[in-house]
């Protein structure tokens, strides 16, 4: 939802066919000062030539230009940097990047007043290139749904509901030192040794659940610790040029600051006290398997034969 949300409000690309429109519009509204009907005159390209214009006249298209500029304050200049972007810009928004960038460079040349003969060519240049964004919207929807359903993406939904589980993780360790505690608080004597009980049987539950504890949280800290230190070895192929994961999250971090603490800054941040868990889980543990080797091979808990005829005796 946040990836949807990032690409439709943050780089406003929810707003682009709409923007394009009013900016395609301006324009025909400037050209029609000038008595040249936009769809009519622009598409067929005689506009630099347009023979109706005596030299002095001349139009005013301060409104215009100025509803242009609010255009692209409002989401155009976002998605022209997305779509020029070395990462984002894949291959179907580079039409929309060229589109953008060539209304700029008319932009730039206009002024409020000017000679109908200079304004027509550039404002045509405008309104052909906002059409064509909004012609051009399939292929941009098309890249911009690559990326909200990307694998990474679609991986993340469809394991979700599984990252709820995690919270439990701990509790598979605490079941498994019940188990130990049980046996521990009888003698901790296995029924292998003298002096074993039948509640050594205790010892198997405990071995299953701190292997499943460790082997979970074993796999947890690998992967955590290989994305972490080997990320500039991991490619990221949904972007442009196949960035590795550093690169793209450095990138991303630095030039889309919303964009990433939208998406990724809460991912990265519970992901990062997950792997410190994991890391202590792991730790925790092997220490928790050493003593209970240590525990049922030492016996240090058993009642020694002259303590037995004691109780006998007092018996």
């Amino acid at each position: 939802m946040n990836v949807v949300k990032g690409f439709d409000e943050t780089f406003k690309f929810a707003y682009l066919e709409k923007d394009s429109q009013k900016v395609e519009q301006a324009a025909a509204d400037a050209l029609s000062k000038c008595g040249v009907i936009a769809n009519v005159s622009c598409p067929s390209s005689n506009y630099s030539n347009y023979s109706s214009f005596s030299p002095s006249k001349t139009s005013n298209t301060t409104k215009e230009q100025a509803e242009i500029t609010t255009s692209f304050e409002t989401s155009l200049n976002v998605v022209s940097k997305v779509a020029n972007d070395k990462y984002f810009g894949v291959a179907d928004l580079k039409p929309t990047a060229k589109s953008l960038n060539e209304i700029v460079a008319n932009l730039k040349e206009l002024n409020d007043t000017m000679a109908c003969g200079k304004s027509t060519p550039l404002f045509c240049g405008i309104y052909t290139s906002a059409g064509g964004i909004v012609a051009g919207m399939t292929s941009v929807n098309k890249a911009i749904d690559a990326f909200k359903s990307s694998d990474p993406v679609e991986k993340w939904e469809e394991y979700a509901k599984f990252l709820v589980l995690l919270h439990g993780l701990p509790y598979i360790m605490v079941v498994a030192l019940m188990f130990f505690t049980c046996f521990w608080m009888k003698g901790g004597v296995c029924c292998c040794c003298t002096g074993g009980t039948r509640f050594s049987l205790a010892l198997i539950p405990f071995m299953l659940f701190w292997l499943l504890s460790l082997s979970i949280y074993t796999l947890v800290c690998f992967v955590g610790l290989t994305l972490k230190y080997a990320a500039d070895k991991i490619e990221v192929p949904v972007l442009n040029g196949t960035p590795s994961l550093e690169q793209a999250i450095n990138h991303i971090e630095t030039v889309y600051p919303e964009f990433w603490n939208l998406v990724f800054a809460n991912m990265e941040h519970g992901l990062d006290l997950l792997l410190g868990a994991s890391v202590f889980f792991v730790v925790a543990g092997i220490i928790i398997g050493l003593y209970s080797l240590a525990e049922c091979c030492c016996c240090p808990y058993r009642k020694s034969a002259q303590e037995k005829e004691k109780a006998r005796a007092s018996q």
